[in-house]
């Protein structure tokens, strides 16, 4: 590897190092990734914006003889990885963080032969969670896989205004819920404006140019690693963008998606899996029943703050359960049948029920998730559930 491209790699790496430091607070996950055990690599995934990079940034700053790069930088693409991490191996480098690497082919083959000679850890991040995965099954004993989730509620408030919020578990909440919204009772203020602009660490005049972008090459890039994407597949993903983007959850079915992009109900399955699998979209299915054979039509929801991009008066039903779904690991939706009054979902065995202030509890659930500030029996301020993460 040339001498002039190699120190060109460094002092940029320290460069990137020393922007990352005006950072102080991370991500939820810094922690966890942190203290992976040393006998492993470490795999980031997660949509474009949510802070990958600079989370790769704040590992390497904190990690001696480490040097950060991305795998698509041009001057580094007439060069493998192997030789890129032989040269910097050389030069006494212990750590290596790859962003980006899945833009790489053979990128597998090149870590599984680094892991094998033992001389170098490595932590690498990529944007399409399904070729991360697909393409690190041969890595499977080598390499520990995170998936980065957009930025929660509690870290807006903690990023953007300052605040202080922990993280509390789901108990927490359902039994404290009183005494944490009396804590945080400001926080409740700021809902709309993170579902208008949360989500992602984008900020200032450019942000919608940017969240557009970071979709335009989730769709062009990531997905194209998947499969072959030409101008209509790329002009469909648009359209069932913004169908989602105008409908409730439950009425963005696969029948009404193949119907509204006049393809195939299995073309409109791949293409939500494909998304789901890029960070664009997120499905929960419904519950299984009892001697019921469903239909498991999916509900659909974006990752915030999509929604309203797409959308600048949507349906505030969606945006209460978008928020929720986006924040609480949901294990499934309860499908209503003709006649019933069901809750929304389970989570951790209790049925919770999404919606407004003025909420009942016709629908027979255990709690309500109620968009106000107030802390009522049962019925938990929905703003709560943006602190879990």
């Amino acid at each position: 590897m040339d001498e002039t491209v190699l120190e060109k790699l460094i002092v940029k790496s320290e460069s990137l190092k020393e922007w990352a430091s005006q950072f102080i607070n991370k991500r939820s996950s810094f922690e966890d990734i942190s203290k992976t055990g040393i006998d492993f690599f470490v795999g980031i995934s997660g949509l474009r914006g949510v802070g990958k990079t600079v989370l790769l940034l704040q590992l390497a700053k904190q990690m001696k003889s480490s040097v950060y790069f991305s795998a698509d930088s041009s001057y580094l693409l007439q060069y493998s990885l192997y030789e890129i991490y032989d040269a910097l191996r050389k030069k006494g480098m212990k750590t290596l963080f790859i962003d980006e690497i899945h833009t790489r082919s053979g990128w597998t083959k090149d870590l599984k032969t680094i892991y094998d000679e033992h001389e170098v850890r490595i932590f690498f991040s990529g944007s399409s969670s399904l070729k991360l995965k697909e393409s690190s099954a041969d890595l499977s004993r080598r390499v520990v896989m995170y998936t980065i989730k957009p930025v929660s509620f509690r870290e807006h408030l903690n990023i953007r205004k300052g605040f202080d919020i922990p993280v509390y578990t789901f108990e927490q909440i359902i039994n404290h819920g009183k005494e944490i919204s009396l804590k945080h009772l400001k926080a409740f203020e700021y809902i709309d404006e993170y579902c208008k602009s949360g989500g992602v660490l984008y900020s200032g005049e450019g942000f919608e140019k940017a969240l557009e972008n970071a979709i335009q090459k989730a769709i062009t890039v990531d997905l194209a690693s998947l499969r072959n994407i030409n101008i209509k597949y790329e002009h469909d993903v648009w359209r069932l963008l913004y169908h989602i983007a105008s409908s409730q959850p439950f009425e963005a079915s696969f029948s009404s998606i193949s119907q509204k992009l006049g393809v195939s109900k299995t073309f409109a399955i791949r293409l939500i899996d494909d998304l789901v699998h890029a960070g664009l979209l997120e499905i929960v299915f419904p519950c299984k029943r009892k001697g019921k054979n469903m239909l498991k039509e999916p509900k659909i929801y974006l990752p915030i703050p999509i929604r309203m991009f797409l959308n600048s008066n949507p349906e505030k039903g969606s945006l209460r359960e978008e928020f929720f779904v986006n924040h609480v690991p949901v294990s499934c939706y309860l499908k209503t049948e003709r006649g019933e009054k069901t809750p929304d979902f389970i989570v951790n065995g209790k049925t919770i029920e999404v919606g407004g202030a003025s909420k009942s509890f016709m629908q027979n659930s255990d709690y309500i998730a109620v968009d106000s500030a107030l802390w009522e029996e049962n019925r938990i301020p929905l703003f709560l559930f943006g602190f879990l993460y």
